[in-house]
C-alpha cells in the first residue's frame, strides 16, 4: 500500500523572460544567455553528498549529486546503444573526442553544458544510528562469533570517544539547473532527476540507504512528476547500436521495491543492514569455509571460500582493494513501509565461476526478495521477472516504461 499523496503530473514547461513560472508549475526562466530550471526536492531518506573535509557531510554539495546524475546518464545512453565511455579510464577529451555523456557532463578540455546549484530551503542534520548492527551473526576466521556492524563517524570529531555520528541532511531543497549552451535543454537533467526519484537514489553512499527523494510542487504540499519526454527525445537522438556487457546499462540493471511480508509490519533502520548481510550470504555457498573446526569442536584444515571473489564483486568489500557494491538498498521511507533494491550485474566477468552467471545471481536475489518480503515491483529488461513489460527486448520500449511515458507519446 502506497501512503503518499497522488502525483500531479507536469506536462508542459513554461518559459518566461526574467519572471517565475506561474504557481503550480516549475520555476523556469529564460534569458539571453541561458535557460534555468528549478526543481523542489524533498528527501525521503537522508541525503549524503560529502564535504570539504573528506567524509564529512557539512552541507549539500553539488559534486555528490553530479556523480549520481552522470552514472544514470551513462546507464541510459548505453541502454539505447549510444556512446558512453568508462569514466574510470578517462579517455574522453576535447582533443581526442567526446562520448555522448561527456559532451553534457564535461571532460578534459570540455565544460559541462549545464550548471547545477543547490539552494537549501529547509535542511537539517539527521540523527542516524552509529554504529548500526544487523540482527545477524557470523563466525570469523578465528572461530569467534561476530555481529555485522557499519560505522558512520564524523571525521572532524576524532577527539571525542566514542566518535559521534556523521550528519547527513534531510528536508527540502531546490536544484537549480542552468543551461550553458543555447542548444541544451535543462529538461534533459530534469528528466534524469525524475527517474532517480522514481527508482533509485541521489547523491553519495546509496549503498548505505541514503538519497531517496521526490519532486515536490511549489508549496511543498504534494509530490509532482516532471515530464521526462525531453530526456527521452534526447536519448533517441543519440541512440546507436553499441553493446556494453561489462558496464552498467539498461540491459543489465534491475530495479525493485519491497514492503514487509506482513502489511501490519513496518521496516526499521536495521532492516536495510539485515538485508545487506542476507544478500551477501547468498554468495557464500560454503557457509563454514572459514571455520577451522569440526562439529565436535576439533580443529581441521580450513576450507577455501570458493565464492569470496564473487561476493566481493557483487556486494563490495573494504578489504584490500576496496570495491563498491553493485547492489544498493535504500533505508525505509513512505511511513517505513517501502524499501528500494537495485543494482547492475554484468553479463560477463572473470569472477563468474563454480556455476555462477548473471542469470543465477539476479535470480537468487529475486527469489530471496519474493520469499522474505512483499515484492511491489521488479523492473528488468527482456525477462519474465519484469512486472510491467515482461520479455520486452526493445530498449526504447523498456525505457519509455521506466520513464512512465504514454505508449503513444
Amino acid at each position: 500500500m502506497n501512503h503518499r499523496q497522488p502525483y500531479t503530473k507536469i506536462t508542459q514547461l513554461s518559459f518566461d523572460v526574467g519572471t517565475s513560472a506561474k504557481k503550480g508549475s516549475f520555476f523556469l526562466m529564460e534569458d539571453f544567455c541561458a535557460r534555468t530550471l528549478k526543481l523542489k526536492i524533498k528527501t525521503l531518506t537522508p541525503l549524503w553528498t560529502g564535504g570539504v573535509e573528506a567524509g564529512k557531510v557539512d552541507r549539500i554539495h553539488e559534486t555528490g549529486i553530479l556523480g549520481s546524475l552522470r552514472w544514470w546518464m551513462e546507464v541510459l545512453v548505453r541502454g539505447v546503444g549510444g556512446n558512453a565511455c568508462d569514466p574510470t579510464e578517462q579517455k574522453c577529451s576535447r582533443k581526442n573526442g567526446l562520448c555522448d555523456v561527456c559532451k553534457i557532463f564535461g571532460a578534459e578540455g570540455q565544460k559541462r553544458q549545464f550548471r547545477l546549484e543547490v539552494q537549501e530551503v529547509q535542511i537539517s542534520d539527521t540523527v542516524i544510528q552509529h554504529p548500526i548492527q544487523a540482527n545477524r551473526s557470523y563466525t570469523n576466521n578465528q572461530g569467534k562469533s561476530k555481529t555485522p556492524t557499519w560505522y558512520f563517524p564524523d571525521p572532524t570529531r576524532k577527539d571525542i570517544k566514542p566518535q559521534p555520528a556523521n550528519t547527513p541532511k534531510t528536508g527540502t531543497l531546490i536544484l537549480k539547473i542552468q543551461s550553458l549552451q543555447p542548444d541544451f535543454n535543462p529538461g534533459v537533467i530534469g528528466g534524469l532527476i525524475q527517474l532517480i526519484a522514481d527508482r533509485s537514489a541521489l547523491g553519495a553512499r546509496s549503498q548505505m540507504g541514503f538519497g531517496v527523494i521526490e519532486v515536490m510542487d511549489d508549496d511543498l504540499s504534494k509530490p509532482i512528476r516532471f515530464n521526462t519526454q525531453t530526456l527521452y527525445k534526447w536519448l533517441i537522438a543519440i541512440a546507436g547500436n553499441k553493446i556494453y556487457q561489462d558496464l552498467p546499462s539498461l540491459q543489465n540493471i534491475f530495479l525493485a521495491q519491497i514492503q514487509p511480508k506482513h502489511s501490519i509490519d513496518s521496516f526499521t533502520e536495521k532492516d536495510t543492514f539485515n538485508l545487506k548481510y542476507d544478500l551477501r550470504q547468498l554468495f557464500r555457498t560454503d557457509p563454514n569455509a572459514n571455520n577451522g573446526t569440526n562439529e565436535d569442536g576439533k580443529s581441521r584444515p580450513k576450507k577455501k571460500d570458493r565464492d569470496k571473489d564473487l561476493r566481493h564483486f557483487i556486494m563490495g568489500t573494504v578489504e584490500g582493494d576496496r570495491m563498491a557494491a553493485k547492489i544498493k538498498i535504500s533505508r525505509a521511507y513512505d511511513d517505513d513501509k517501502l524499501m528500494r533494491v537495485w543494482g547492475w550485474v554484468p553479463t560477463q566477468t572473470d569472477v563468474y565461476k563454480n556455476g555462477w552467471d548473471r542469470e543465477k545471481i539476479v535470480n537468487v536475489i529475486y527469489q530471496h526478495l519474493t520469499t522474505n518480503y512483499t515484492l511491489c515491483d521488479w523492473r528488468e529488461m527482456n525477462l519474465m521477472r519484469d512486472t510491467k513489460t515482461p520479455n520486452i527486448m526493445d530498449a526504447k520500449v523498456f525505457l519509455r516504461s521506466l520513464l512512465k511515458l504514454q505508449e503513444d507519446g
